[in-house]
């Protein structure tokens, strides 16, 4: 569990949430995501993005603010690497990690397994390798 830098375009989403500004870096407007045919994308407006989420060892999950979920065939460090990354938070997640802004973030629940699921809020959850406790540590900042 790292801390990471908040992407540019998520600083006026969090600025509500009163979170911290970000780095003023240009960055594209919509976001190419690869297709599962060859050759086909799918884009993604990058100020709905509120999670980047490996969902296997070969595709990211990309949740959108309104809970939508965009399947991109390609793993999410490849997305992000080229985005700045103030203020995200990276946790451990099944198939990889999960990239996410904290202030999104509404409840944790700790599952049967000893894990946490991150509640959001547009209502979907992610999955997180670790305890509550070490959860809720990184989000305040310990």
């Amino acid at each position: 569990m790292r801390r990471a830098a908040l992407p540019p375009f998520l600083a006026a989403a969090l600025a509500a949430c009163g979170a911290a500004g970000a780095q003023d870096l240009p960055q594209p407007v919509f976001l190419p995501l690869k297709g599962a045919a060859p050759g086909a994308f799918s884009y993604a407006r990058l100020s709905d993005i509120q999670v980047f989420l490996d969902a296997s060892p070969t595709r990211c999950s990309v949740i959108l603010v309104n809970g939508e979920e965009i399947r991109a065939f390609q793993r999410c460090a490849e997305i992000t690497s080229r985005l700045s990354h103030d203020g995200f938070l990276s946790l451990p997640s099944s198939f990889g990690s999960a990239l996410l802004a904290p202030g999104f973030v509404t409840s944790l629940i700790s599952q049967s397994d000893g894990f946490c699921r991150l509640n959001l809020r547009n209502g979907r959850w992610i999955p997180a390798r670790l305890p509550c406790d070490a959860v809720r540590e990184t989000l305040e900042g310990r």
